[in-house]
């Protein structure tokens, strides 16, 4: 009788056990696609709400049309974008970045947005730029990101030195090694795929 029991129990399970696997499957599939969708909902609703009264003090409301407040934003984006090559412009941002810079809290939530845009932004001005792997012991290798070619600047830290940043997975921030060259060598890999597979301790794929 019991050895009976136990075989009931372990049929019932199995169907059980097959529809938690498609639910999670099912989940795995549709949760990115609803998070990076609300996403782009949320930042054209952003634009849309924080501009539409803007947009009336030059229309009136019957000439007004969904969408008008979220093509103001990005107008005024690139506008900045183009004001930024201005060397006064420029002056006035780089005031207001080190007064923010200053300001405990804010100078680490600000530096920490920064360094995310600049990741993501201007190739000129990213702080990742190379994709490297660094033996931090022996037979042991990891994925970071050369951040400092040399020390020119700073003689006391020694000759034929760089600087490479590791993330920590499923975390915000990491560590940032001070190694001889010798120890780093570059690899063909996107910035965005070794962040992803940094971040996701190796589980995530390569987009290309």
């Amino acid at each position: 009788m019991p050895q009976q029991g136990f075989r009931r129990t372990a049929w019932h399970d199995v169907p059980m056990r097959f529809l938690l696997r498609l639910f999670f499957q099912g989940l795995a599939a549709i949760l990115p696609l609803a998070l990076t969708g609300y996403l782009l909902w949320a930042a054209v609703v952003a634009g849309e709400t924080l501009l539409h009264k803007a947009v009336l003090l030059v229309i009136d409301e019957q000439d007004y049309w969904p969408g008008m407040g979220f093509l103001l934003s990005v107008a005024l984006v690139m506008t900045v974008g183009l004001l930024m090559y201005s060397f006064a412009v420029r002056r006035v941002y780089q005031g207001i970045a080190s007064l923010l810079e200053r300001i405990p809290i804010v100078k680490s939530v600000y530096g920490m947005i920064v360094d995310v845009v600049r990741v993501f932004g201007n190739a000129d001005e990213r702080p990742f730029r190379k994709v490297v792997l660094v033996a931090s012991q022996e037979g042991c290798e990891q994925i970071g990101f050369l951040t400092r070619e040399d020390f020119a600047d700073m003689h006391e830290v020694g000759p034929d030195k760089v600087a490479v940043y590791v993330p920590m997975s499923y975390q915000l921030g990491g560590f940032t090694f001070v190694v001889p060259r010798s120890r780093v060598r570059e690899i063909d890999m996107k910035v965005e795929d070794a962040l992803r597979f940094c971040v996701t301790a190796g589980v995530a794929r390569r987009t290309g």
